[in-house]
């Protein structure tokens, strides 16, 4: 049987990159009223349905995601931060319960609040796209259908319980975005999120919006 050579200096390596690469969040928190009527029902899925990844996610809605290399992660800062320079705070409607094939449920934002924040998140593409598709080319996201997630990874029992009781029934809050937090997490095992940016929206004018000007 051959002996299987184990290079130390590629292990250490690749050891060493995990330890800098970190998961990415750009998010709208809501406010103090919304966040506790949310997680009221992130509650009762965790005491009724048994959902252990509910109760524990604080109420965010996600504009973007991705892990890339923290020594990778300035242009990016500096891409959303122009942004938000020129984007004015956002209305943000809630309406109802929904989900997701996979076992996601969440309440879901109203027509005109979606398409506001879908045209936000538009801009930060147009202005990050470019380097996030170049050094994170299939770990990155960008929001397509914002919302705010109850629960995750529910199982189907799970999701026939909570259709019956929640699918469509109306949730009415609603609160004013005014800015952008930027979250992170290290890949390690039981890592938690800090913030590392916050970026306000602060609705300044500017001429003609610059696609990909970074770059």
């Amino acid at each position: 049987m051959k002996s299987a050579h184990i290079n130390n200096n590629h292990w250490n390596t690749l050891v060493n990159i995990r330890y800098h690469m970190y998961e990415y969040l750009l998010v709208f928190s809501c406010d103090k009223v919304t966040e506790a009527l949310i997680h009221n029902v992130k509650r009762y899925f965790e005491d009724n349905y048994g959902c252990h990844y509910a109760a524990n996610l604080i109420p965010h809605l996600t504009l973007f995601k991705c892990t890339i290399h923290e020594n990778k992660v300035d242009r990016i800062i500096q891409g959303f931060s122009k942004v938000a320079k020129h984007a004015s705070p956002l209305q943000i409607d809630l309406t109802q319960f929904n989900k997701y094939e996979h076992g996601t449920f969440y309440v879901d934002l109203a027509s005109k609040s979606s398409d506001h924040v879908l045209d936000l998140v538009r801009k930060l593409r147009n202005e990050v796209g470019t380097h996030v598709k170049q050094w994170a080319p299939a770990e990155y996201i960008f929001s397509e259908d914002p919302h705010f997630t109850v629960a995750r990874n529910m199982t189907a029992s799970q999701i026939e319980k909570a259709v019956m009781d929640w699918l469509y029934r109306e949730f009415q809050a609603s609160f004013q975005a005014t800015e952008m937090k930027l979250l992170r997490r290290s890949l390690i095992h039981g890592a938690k999120y800090e913030t590392v940016a916050t970026f306000p929206l602060l609705g300044l004018p500017d001429g003609q919006y610059m696609q990909g000007s970074l770059f």
